[in-house]
C-alpha cells in the first residue's frame, strides 16, 4: 500500500541494504549502505553512534564509519553533541544526526476561496504555516498577487534552509505528469499562466500540482481517518465540492487523473449544490460564520447544512455504490459542522445502500491539502536529492 503511518509530516521511505543483483560495484553498496543509514537517522529527532547504527541498520562498524563520511559530506548529516554518561570515564562516543534543516519543502493549498501553505523541514516538521481567506479568486490576476504574498512570507519567515520542492494543490484535474488537464472553477488561472508563473518563482526547484482532493485524501490516509483503510471516499465539501477515493490501500487518480471527478454531471446534484448554498446565507451573515454556529447547534444554520448535505447527496450514492468503501470522510469549508452535515448524509445515504457506511469528519482539518501537497514535495527530496527511492 502506498500510505503508511509516519511521524510528523515525514514520508517513510525504506531502502533495503540487500545488494541488487550479481555484480554489484563497491561503490553501488557504498552508496546503498549509506541510504539505508540515513533512512535509519530520518526516523527519529534523536542522535545515534556509530555502534548504535551499526547494530540497528545491520552493517559493520567501519561500513557505518565510512557511510556517516559520506553523509556528511553530502550535508545531510551532522556531528551532534556527544551525550554525557554518569560514572563512565575515557573519551564519549561521537554522535550523527540527519540535519532536517539541511532543505524545506513547501505545501500549498490554492483554492477559490482561501489559500494555506507550510513550510516543513526535511522531517515533515513545520516551520511556518500562512492562511489567508478571500471572498473570491477565480481572477487570475488576484490569484496571481495572493500566491506570491504567501509564498514570500513563506519563504521569508524561516532563515536557512533553502526550498527544495514545492506543491501546490488546485481546484482542477491534474494528469499523472502533473499537467492541468482542464478546470471547471478557475480556468482563467490557466489560460492566464498563473501555474507557469508559480513556476517562474522558483527557479531551479522542482515545483508540483495536483489535485486539491487528492492532495486531502492523501493526507488523511497518513494521518487521518482513512490511516489503515483499504477502500475509503474523501468529500471536500462547500464552495468547492470534490472527491477522491482510495482503493486496495492506494489513491485512485483514474488514466487521466480524473477519477472521482463528478462535479459536472447533473444527475450528482453538484453542479448547483454551492450556488443553492450560498442562496441560503442570510445577508447579514457569510458561509463561514453559518458552518461554525451549526457545529455549535444553532437551528437556522444547522437547517442550511443539513440542505446542503441533501443536494449532494445523490453524487454520493452514485459514489459509495460505486467503490464500496468502508468509510466516507469529510472535509473542505463544510469541515466546523462536518458532525452535522455527516449525520444527515448517513439518514439521507444509509437508506438507498445495501450495506450502511460509516460517515465521518477530516481528523487532518483545514489544512489537509496543503499537508498532502508537503508531503507530496518531501517524497520528491527524499527521492530525488536524498537518494532514498
Amino acid at each position: 500500500m502506498i500510505f503508511r503511518n509516519v511521524e510528523a509530516m515525514a514520508v517513510d521511505l525504506t531502502v533495503s541494504t540487500t545488494p541488487g543483483g550479481i555484480g554489484t560495484t563497491p561503490g553501488v553498496l557504498r552508496q546503498m549502505n549509506s541510504r539505508a543509514i540515513l533512512d535509519e537517522l530520518l526516523h527519529e529527532d534523536v542522535s545515534r553512534t556509530v555502534t548504535e547504527l551499526s547494530r540497528t541498520v545491520g552493517l559493520s562498524r567501519p561500513t557505518v564509519e565510512a557511510a556517516l563520511a559520506d553523509l556528511v559530506d553530502e550535508g545531510w548529516v551532522t556531528e551532534a553533541e556527544t551525550i554525557a554518561t554518569p560514572n563512565k570515564a575515557g573519551r564519549r562516543a561521537k554522535r550523527f544526526a540527519a540535519d532536517a534543516a539541511a532543505g524545506s519543502v513547501l505545501g500549498v493549498d490554492l483554492g477559490l476561496h482561501g489559500i494555506v501553505g507550510v513550510r516543513a523541514d526535511l522531517r515533515g516538521v513545520t516551520l511556518a504555516r500562512v492562511e489567508e481567506r478571500y471572498a473570491d479568486l477565480a481572477d487570475a490576476e488576484q490569484a496571481w498577487l495572493s500566491v506570491q504574498d504567501v509564498v514570500r512570507r513563506l519563504t521569508s519567515s524561516v532563515d536557512g534552509a533553502p526550498v527544495l520542492a514545492a506543491t501546490f494543490g488546485v481546484p482542477a484535474v491534474v494528469d499523472r505528469d502533473g499537467a492541468i488537464d482542464y478546470t471547471v472553477a478557475v480556468p482563467e488561472w490557466v489560460e492566464r499562466r498563473v501555474p507557469g508563473r508559480i513556476q517562474d518563482l522558483f527557479p531551479g526547484t522542482a515545483t508540483f500540482f495536483d489535485n486539491d482532493a487528492k492532495l486531502a485524501a492523501t493526507a488523511e490516509a497518513m494521518w487521518g481517518r482513512l490511516q489503515g483503510v483499504r477502500d475509503g471516499l474523501y468529500l471536500v465539501m462547500g464552495r468547492q465540492i470534490g472527491a477522491a477515493f482510495v482503493i486496495d490501500g492506494s489513491l485512485a487518480r483514474g488514466s487521466r487523473g480524473a477519477a472521482g471527478e463528478m462535479g459536472g454531471l447533473a444527475s450528482t446534484g453538484w453542479p448547483g449544490a454551492p450556488a443553492r448554498l450560498e442562496a441560503r446565507i442570510p445577508s447579514d451573515t457569510d458561509l463561514e460564520s453559518v458552518f461554525a454556529v451549526a457545529g455549535q447547534g444553532s437551528a437556522t444554520a444547522v437547517e442550511i447544512v443539513r440542505a446542503f448535505a441533501a443536494d449532494i447527496a445523490p453524487g454520493v450514492v452514485q459514489l459509495v455504490t460505486t467503490i464500496d468503501p468502508e468509510v466516507v470522510v469529510v472535509g473542505g469549508e463544510v469541515l466546523p459542522a462536518a458532525a452535522v452535515f455527516c449525520a444527515a448524509l448517513d439518514e439521507l445515504v444509509t437508506p438507498q445502500l445495501r450495506h450502511p457506511v460509516a460517515f465521518a469528519p477530516s481528523t487532518v482539518g483545514r489544512d489537509a491539502v496543503a499537508r498532502g501537497a508537503s508531503a507530496r514535495s518531501l517524497t520528491h527530496v527524499r527521492t530525488v536529492h536524498m537518494g532514498l527511492g
